[in-house]
């Protein structure tokens, strides 16, 4: 057997190269598209960007990507691959070979030996080669002196045809709660309606816990009132957001906030641009929220999260 095999391959280098904090939507649709186009011609596909928002990106093409029956897998590198202790040439080689060995319909990451689903991840590092996690859940593959596939992990292969959905829609504003922040921003955010936005990301303390400031509480009602659904994170790169685990979050809960339940920010932000996108209400999107789309929140066999619902494919 030859170790050093590597599966043909075929470089498609676009015009304009972008640092990883450049990309956005539309580049995701550029990337989709290009992916359609090839999609019968090879096997697996392997996309090298910057690590910034690699999990956004990769967030993203989960959801716009549907019924996919192939293997994508997202990498990068830490040091330029032209420094001698540069890890981009392990990434790129091992990556490559995994495109093409496995059998795994998803969206992945793989970095320093792990290869993760794409919608679970997080850049946790900026300085080390291990620069991503999947905090609540385990890598589908590791690399050593084997592949060691997690297969009780995978998604099922889909039954649908292969197509690509690009119509995103972004209108949504991501805030981190601190204690010093000014709440009346949020209310005057709330009072200009869904032409503004659509969706408000909170991402709030603990298993989703925010002070009981009446005027947080006001601008709750507000955004109900004009069809602006607020969606809450936890802070905690590890864990879910708990419906009612504790008094202070019950009345977010009777106000009809919507539990992230133990998505990322980047999966989170992702799945309700996608949602929105295919021209649902607020309400539906809702329902959504708490529906496990491409495994990018928790079931039952794998964390302890309540209420979140399977299906095999949106």
């Amino acid at each position: 057997q030859n170790d050093t095999f590597l599966p043909t391959v075929t470089v498609k280098e676009y015009p304009s190269l972008l640092h990883g904090c450049d990309m956005n939507p539309e580049h995701w649709v550029l990337i989709a598209n290009d992916l359609e186009r090839n999609y019968d011609e090879y096997d697996g596909f392997v996309i090298i960007m910057g690590t910034d928002t690699m999990s956004y990106t990769a967030s993203a093409l989960s959801f716009m990507l549907e019924n996919l029956a192939k293997t994508v897998i997202l990498t990068g590198s830490q040091v330029p691959y032209c420094k001698t202790f540069s890890d981009a040439r392990r990434n790129l080689l091992a990556t490559i070979s995994l495109a093409c060995a496995l059998d795994i319909a998803e969206v992945c990451v793989f970095f320093d030996d792990k290869l993760f689903r794409g919608n679970r991840t997080r850049k946790a590092d900026a300085g080390a080669f291990d620069a991503f996690t999947s905090p609540n859940f385990p890598p589908l593959a590791t690399l050593g002196l084997s592949v060691q596939v997690n297969s009780s992990l995978l998604l099922p292969q889909p039954r649908g045809r292969f197509k690509v959905f690009t119509r995103m829609d972004c209108k949504m504003v991501v805030v981190k709660f601190v204690p010093i922040f000014d709440v009346d921003a949020l209310l005057r955010l709330a009072n200009q309606g869904t032409g503004t936005c659509k969706a408000l990301v909170l991402e709030l303390y603990g298993t989703g816990n925010a002070p009981k400031d009446p005027r947080l509480l006001e601008t709750i009602k507000r955004a109900k009132e004009v069809a602006l659904m607020v969606v809450i994170t936890s802070q905690c790169a590890r864990g879910a957001v708990m419906a009612r685990a504790y008094a202070v979050n019950e009345h977010l809960t009777e106000l009809g906030v919507i539990p992230s339940m133990d998505m990322t920010t980047e999966a989170t932000c992702a799945k309700i641009a996608y949602l929105f996108g295919k021209g649902l209400s607020p309400d539906q999107v809702a329902a959504q929220m708490m529906t496990n789309l491409r495994g990018e929140c928790g079931s039952a066999e794998h964390t302890n999260v309540p209420g979140v619902r399977s299906v095999s494919r949106l």
